[in-house]
């Protein structure tokens, strides 16, 4: 079972595993450069020696990078577009060096557009960014968001109608947030309503392309599209919808992936429970 948290890449790749493996994280996600900035570091292939040599030590078994903050596929501002693409590429890149299969993308928003111009400008950025993927190795994951604005992927529909418009999909794949669809007003709360949710991804994104599940509880209310990640248990989801994923058949190989409030001490704390889960 592939369990884990974000941690930082800090003060090394060594230190990164090292500090994973004390507190129970067989999976990592990372930054790969300031997600608030639009330029990143360059990697060389000895990074991603080092990186997967420290991996090997720890028994790490899973690795996924998260873009940065900064990045916008939809947007209908040209110098943003232009810029976010660049980003991307660049991310796509220092994934293909440090040999992290997975990259983890925010949707963007269409601010100043509609919605069918935000997905009609995501899908023309998808198209662009996948043969760069293809050649290095690098799947990319659209995260589910809290449908927040203008920001694309608040509803799992949006999915039929994005995936109509990439020919090659080899190299695409979906993360599920649970505090994100839980405040775009999907309710996991009781065992019906979590069932009668997958069963909504599986028509519209497919199970088949779940790759990452972000394991976050929310401060906020169902619907409120607000989204502030809380610790596991603490907030409005409580702990039944992660047990029910943790211990769901079709998702135990899925990664599952802290972004809970704090630092390293709240994660182990975080991840003491989600372990505790397992059945």
């Amino acid at each position: 079972m592939l369990i884990g948290a974000h941690l930082s890449v800090s003060p090394d790749f060594a230190g990164m595993c090292a500090t994973a493996a004390r507190i129970k994280a067989n999976s990592i996600q990372i930054f790969t450069s300031s997600p608030q900035m639009w330029r990143g570091k360059k990697y060389k292939t000895e990074d991603g020696e080092k990186l997967q040599s420290a991996m090997r030590e720890n028994d790490i078994k899973f690795i996924v990078s998260h873009d940065a903050y900064l990045i916008n596929l939809a947007s209908q501002d040209a110098e943003i577009l232009g810029k976010s693409r660049q980003a991307i590429n660049e991310e796509v890149i220092r994934c293909g060096a440090l040999s992290i299969p997975y990259l983890v993308m925010h949707q963007g928003a269409h601010k100043g557009g509609t919605l069918e111009d935000g997905q009609r400008t995501f899908a023309e950025s998808l198209n662009e960014i996948i043969p760069l993927a293809f050649d290095n190795g690098v799947t990319i994951l659209l995260e589910c968001t809290a449908g927040q604005g203008t920001y694309l992927g608040g509803e799992f529909e949006q999915f039929v109608t994005l995936f109509d418009m990439i020919p090659e999909q080899e190299k695409l794949g979906v993360c599920i947030d649970t505090c994100h669809i839980f405040v775009a007003g999907y309710d996991i709360r009781t065992k019906d309503g979590y069932e009668a949710v997958m069963a909504n991804f599986d028509k519209t994104a497919g199970l088949s392309k779940l790759k990452l599940i972000h394991m976050n509880d929310t401060e906020k209310l169902l619907a409120s599209h607000s989204d502030r990640h809380a610790d596991i248990g603490k907030g409005e989801l409580g702990t039944d919808p992660f047990k029910w994923i943790i211990n769901d058949p079709r998702l135990i190989d899925v990664p599952k992936v802290l972004e809970t409030p704090g630092d390293v001490v709240d994660y182990e704390r975080n991840l003491n429970i989600l372990w505790s889960l397992v059945e």
